[in-house]
C-alpha cells in the first residue's frame, strides 16, 4: 500500500524518469531593523481587515468535534476541501453528515485531491462520493485530476505532483478551521484506539474577515481548469446513500454518549451486517464519547489574524514561504519549527543561518525514522542534521522516538509574538509544488500558548540529536539517527539518502 503522497510521487518518478531538478528561489530578506510588527503589517490582504476569534485545537477529540459541530450546524454554505476523505468510519459519517446537509439545502462544495482519490486511502468511497454528487445543491470536484495533467510530464512533471494540500471547512460565510488534520482515524482516535494516531493541529476561527479569505483561496483552486468534476453514476447497482447515512447515525449517537444501535432493532440485510461491522469499529474509540457538552469557543478573544495562500505548481501565487523567510530574518530571540517532515530548501536554511548568526534560538521538532509515515524526509534529514547544527550552533532539533508520539502538525512560533498554523510542511514539496494555506497570529498571548503546547510535547519522551565541536568547529561527537533507529529501516535510509534527484520532489 502506498501510505503517503511522497511515496505516490517517488513511483510516478521513477516510472516516467522526467522528474525536474528542481531550482532554488532567492527570496530578499527585510531589513536588519525590521520588526515581526512590520512583517505581520506588510501581509497584504484582498478584503477589509477585522480583528477574528480564534482557537487553537491540538486535542485530537475536539478537532473532530469542531468539524461535526460547524458543518451540523451549517444553514446556508459549506465550502470544503481535504487531501483525504479515509475510507472508515470518520470518513463515511463525513459524507453522511454532508448528504443531510444537502437534503437540507445547503449549498455545497467538495474538492477532493485527484492523486489520492482512488488510493487505498478512499477505497469504495468513490462510488459514495459520485452518489453526493446527485444532489443538484451538491457541487464536487478532483483537484488536477492526473488524466487532465497526464500532459504535464512533457514540460514539468512537477505539474502532476501537485496536490490541493490546503485543508479547508468554511461554513456559512463566517465559521472556518484550517489546520494539518484530513478527515480519517489517524487524526481524531487517541494512542491505543488506532493502528496510526497523530498529534496535530488546527485553528479553529470566528470571523467573515479570515472566510473571506479563505473562501479566495478555497476559489483560485476550485476553479483550476484541470480539476475534474465528479458527476452522479448514470446507473447505481448498490446504494451507497444508505451506508453514509447508516454511519452518520452511528457516529451522531456514540458521539452523544448514547451507545451503539441495537443490530436486532434493523431490518435483515446487508445493513444490518454493516451496521455490526460500524458498532465494532466506532467502539474502539472511547474518547469521543463527550460531544454533547462540547463548545466550540470558550470566551477566547478576537485575535490578529491573517491567511497566507499559495497555488500549487499550476498557479503564481506563493504568499507563504516569503512570509515566513521574513518572520524568521525578524526575530530577534527564538524560533520554533514544529513540522513532520523537515527537508529544509537553500532559502529556508540560509534564512535560518542568518538568524543564528544573530544568536536567535531555534528549536525543529520533527519526527524520527521510528515515528514518521514517510520515510524519505528522514533519510534527507540523516544528510542535513549535523550540518545544520555545526552550522547553526543556536539550533537544537528535537526528535519523536515512536510511533506514540508521531507528528503532523505543522506550526511555526516567532519571538513568541507570532505564531503560524496551517498545512504547510517545511520541505520542498510544500514549498514548490503543493497548495498551501496557513494562518498567521499576531498575539502575544496565543503564541505563547502554542509555544508552550509544542515545548510540553517535546518534554514528553523526545530525544535530542547533539554534536559536540573542537575548537576549530569539527564534530568530535554525535548522537543522532544512527544511534536509535533499527537496522532495518537504517539500511533503508542509507540507500534513499543517496537519491539525492529526487529531493525537490520530498
Amino acid at each position: 500500500m502506498i501510505k503517503s503522497i511522497r511515496s505516490l510521487i517517488c513511483v510516478l518518478a521513477i516510472f516516467c524518469m522526467l522528474a525536474s531538478t528542481g531550482f532554488a528561489v532567492a527570496y530578499r530578506p527585510f531589513p536588519d531593523n525590521s520588526s515581526l510588527s512590520d512583517v505581520f503589517n506588510a501581509i497584504k490582504v484582498d478584503r477589509s481587515y477585522a480583528q477574528t476569534r480564534i482557537r487553537l485545537i491540538t486535542a485530537n477529540d475536539e478537532a473532530w468535534y469542531s468539524r461535526w459541530k460547524m458543518v451540523e450546524e451549517a444553514r446556508e454554505t459549506i465550502d470544503c476541501t481535504y487531501f483525504i476523505i479515509d475510507k472508515d468510519i470518520f470518513g463515511q459519517a463525513f459524507l453522511g453528515l454532508l448528504l443531510k446537509k444537502a437534503r437540507q439545502g445547503v449549498r455545497i462544495r467538495l474538492m477532493i485531491d485527484g492523486r489520492v482519490y482512488r488510493m487505498p486511502y478512499m477505497s469504495k468511497m468513490p462510488d459514495k462520493v459520485e452518489e453526493l454528487a446527485a444532489f443538484p445543491n451538491v457541487q464536487i470536484k478532483l483537484y488536477n485530476s492526473i488524466r487532465k495533467s497526464l500532459v504535464s510530464v512533457f514540460n514539468d512533471f512537477k505539474k502532476i505532483a501537485a496536490s490541493n494540500h490546503d485543508k479547508i471547512i468554511i461554513c456559512d460565510g463566517q465559521l472556518s478551521i484550517i489546520g494539518g488534520r484530513n478527515i480519517g482515524a489517524d487524526y481524531f482516535a487517541q494512542n491505543g484506539e488506532n493502528d496510526i494516531v497523530y498529534n496535530d493541529s488546527d485553528v479553529l476561527m470566528q470571523g467573515r474577515h479570515v472566510a473571506g479569505q479563505l473562501k479566495m483561496a478555497f476559489d483560485d483552486e476550485w476553479k483550476f481548469n484541470r480539476n475534474l468534476v465528479v458527476k452522479a453514476d448514470a446507473i447505481n447497482f448498490k446504494d451507497q446513500m444508505s451506508k453514509v447515512e447508516l454511519a452518520y447515525r452511528v457516529m451522531t449517537r456514540y458521539m452523544q454518549g448514547r451507545g451503539l444501535h441495537d443490530p436486532e432493532k434493523m431490518t435483515a440485510g446487508k445493513l444490518k451486517d454493516e451496521l455490526v461491522a460500524m458498532n465494532k469499529e466506532i467502539s474502539a474509540f472511547k474518547d469521543i464519547r463527550s460531544y454533547s457538552s462540547f463548545q466550540m469557543f470558550r470566551g477566547e478573544r478576537e485575535k490578529q489574524v491573517k491567511i497566507l495562500d499559495k497555488h500549487s505548481r499550476t498557479g503564481p501565487l506563493n504568499g507563504i514561504t516569503p512570509a515566513l523567510i521574513r518572520m524568521i530574518d525578524a526575530s530577534k530571540h527564538e524560533i520554533i519549527i514544529q513540522n513532520p517532515y523537515l527537508v529544509i530548501t537553500e532559502a529556508a536554511e540560509a534564512a535560518l543561518k542568518r538568524a543564528a548568526d544573530r544568536g536567535v534560538s531555534i528549536i525543529f521538532h520533527t519526527n524520527s525514522a521510528e515515528s514518521t509515515d514517510s520515510l524519505f524526509p528522514q533519510a534527507f534529514l540523516m544528510n542535513d542534521w549535523k550540518r545544520l547544527l555545526q552550522t547553526m550552533p543556536t539550533a537544537r532539533i528535537f526528535v519523536a522516538p515512536s510511533q506514540n508520539e508521531r507528528l503532523h502538525a505543522k506550526m511555526f512560533v516567532f519571538d513568541g509574538t507570532i505564531a503560524v498554523v496551517g498545512s504547510y510542511n517545511m520541505d520542498p514539496l510544500s514549498e514548490d509544488i503543493n497548495s498551501e494555506v496557513v494562518a498567521a497570529i499576531y498575539d502575544k498571548p496565543f503564541a505563547q500558548m502554542t509555544r508552550l503546547r509544542i515545548l510540553r510535547l517535546i518534554e514528553k519522551k523526545n530525544i535530542e540529536y547533539r554534536i559536540e565541536v573542537d575548537s576549530a568547529g569539527r564534530i568530535i561527537k554525535a548522537y543522532g539517527p544512527e544511534d536509535h533507529v533499527n537496522e532495518k529501516t537504517l539500511k533503508k535510509m542509507n540507500f534513499m539518502r543517496k537519491l539525492q534527484w529526487l529531493r525537490p520532489l520530498i
